[in-house]
């Protein structure tokens, strides 16, 4: 085992996460067979079967499930150490994987990362953009932007900021389309849901002193949620939206809220989550900042 080196426990890891060889071999833009070649090489090391592969996909052996848990702690520890002597040297650098919703990044901070790379040139960042829910340790993440999910006991969060959600629509379809007065002229509308998120379907109106619930298909559904906003601002239909990002697009002339006086916006925290060993870190806490940078727009007003 003297011949394993710290990317033998890193890759090992990744291995472990995704339980494919193809996908660690994209992820390092290599050879799927370079990936074998690795793993069976750890496992002479070992002398040990750490993986089982077969047609339906590859998982750990008990030895492996060992393995795993041994390998998991060099990389946290030799990353611990890093984060820790940069601290020290109060140089911010290195790269910080941040996991984050579409419409979040695409609308929020993206926009604002120019800013940051000027302020801290040797920082860098790897966005991974996915609306599903990351996990920190699997997807190898330093940060995880959570819209409207708990951070477990294991992490620390911060709280970036509240939104609520309400619908709106482009001046073009209203103008084709006309303008619904009630809840009920929504059926003669054509609407927008997302297709990996039920909540954001469940639409809320005040009727009659109560609160009422609408479960909305959609005519046209999109599983990512920057998408539901790009059908909105083309024109397609009604859609319902992040109330902080629609506000902005309605000062801008692109969208127009719809039964404002009826819609319940509800209330949805945006934390930014970190596992409790890496917190501390200088390039976290100079990302967290950021991030609360970024979300001033959530803390605004209180209706946000």
């Amino acid at each position: 085992m003297r011949s394993l080196s710290l990317d033998d426990f890193h890759l090992f890891c990744r291995i472990a996460a995704t339980f494919s060889l193809s996908d660690v071999a994209r992820e390092r833009n290599v050879a799927a067979s370079q990936i074998s070649r690795a793993l069976r090489r750890i496992e002479k090391a070992c002398g040990l079967r750490l993986a089982n592969r077969s047609t339906h996909g590859l998982s750990l052996t008990e030895e492996g499930d060992l393995f795993l848990e041994y390998a998991q702690g060099f990389v946290d520890r030799h990353q611990q150490l890093h984060d820790h002597l940069g601290q020290r040297s109060h140089q911010v650098g290195g790269v910080v994987h941040m996991g984050i919703g579409h419409l979040l990044a695409e609308r929020v901070v993206i926009p604002r990362l120019p800013r940051l790379r000027a302020t801290y040139p040797s920082l860098g960042v790897r966005l991974h953009i996915d609306d599903k829910l990351s996990s920190l340790v699997d997807d190898g993440l330093d940060i995880a932007v959570r819209a409207g999910i708990p951070p477990s006991g294991t992490m620390v969060a911060k709280l970036l900021g509240t939104h609520g959600r309400a619908l709106y629509a482009a001046p073009a379809y209203l103008r084709t389309h006309g303008t619904p007065q009630t809840p009920g002229d929504l059926d003669r509308h054509t609407l927008i849901s997302n297709a990996i998120a039920p909540n954001h379907n469940r639409w809320e109106f005040r009727s009659g002193g109560r609160v009422v619930s609408r479960e909305t298909e959609g005519d046209l559904q999109a599983n990512d949620s920057n998408a539901v906003l790009s059908l909105a601002l083309a024109g397609a239909g009604i859609a319902r939206l992040n109330d902080v990002v629609g506000r902005d697009l309605v000062a801008q002339g692109l969208l127009v809220p719809v039964l404002t006086d009826a819609v319940v916006p509800g209330e949805h925290h945006v934390h930014a989550v970190v596992l409790t060993t890496r917190h501390r870190a200088l390039k976290i806490k100079v990302a967290m900042d950021f991030l609360l940078q970024c979300f001033e727009p959530f803390r605004a007003d209180s209706s946000a």
